[in-house]
């Protein structure tokens, strides 16, 4: 096995279980779904994409061979997404954002973010499928996919990863954990009682 596909390998190893835990608690794909638990779900995303976001574009700005940030973001989408329920714009602007996202001072802490949120859109898919079926209008949904390009754009962040090496691995374990953390920790209102 090559140093790339080593880091790859061995980032997707290493999150596995981070992971395989936060599909498990939010169970989206086998609990019943409405508008009114969309729209949360969707505030709650919002406030989590919103500081990731920023902070990986600023580190862009200082790492002029980054990953394309602009195409990547969906904090908007998520507003949007919002407006496509009718929520009211004073709602949206009251809503609070994550207060313990991971830092991202780094492009190996970048991708270890990217690796989580560009990844989040393939099962995004699967939930916008799932949510539509259960009544939720499909233009509220366009957070859980991304723009156009996400299967391209999901290609580029695993040949990131792959390009980092060895070296760059613990910085992007680190970070990926961290936002998985982050998910778990923020959308812990939406965690289905067990039992």
């Amino acid at each position: 096995m090559g140093r790339a596909q080593g880091s790859l390998a061995g980032l997707r190893s290493a999150t596995a279980s981070a992971h395989g835990d936060l599909d498990a608690a939010l169970d989206v794909l086998d609990r019943p779904w409405d508008t009114a638990l969309h729209r949360r779900w969707l505030e709650l995303t919002w406030g989590l994409l919103a500081p990731l976001e920023r902070a990986l574009a600023g580190q862009a700005r200082h790492d002029p061979d980054a990953l394309e940030v602009a195409g990547r973001v969906r904090a908007d989408l998520a507003l949007e997404d919002l407006r496509a329920l009718d929520v009211p714009e004073a709602d949206l602007t009251r809503l609070p954002e994550c207060p313990d996202v991971p830092a991202v001072p780094d492009r190996a802490a970048a991708l270890g973010v990217r690796y989580v949120l560009d990844g989040s859109t393939l099962g995004g898919r699967l939930i916008a499928r799932t949510v539509v079926e259960a009544g939720v209008p499909a233009a509220a949904t366009t957070s859980l996919t991304g723009r156009e390009g996400t299967g391209r754009r999901w290609r580029e962040t695993t040949a990131a990863v792959d390009a980092a090496g060895p070296d760059a691995l613990p910085g992007m374990t680190a970070a990926a954990l961290a936002t998985f953390a982050a998910y778990r920790a923020w959308l812990a209102p939406l965690v289905r009682p067990r039992g």
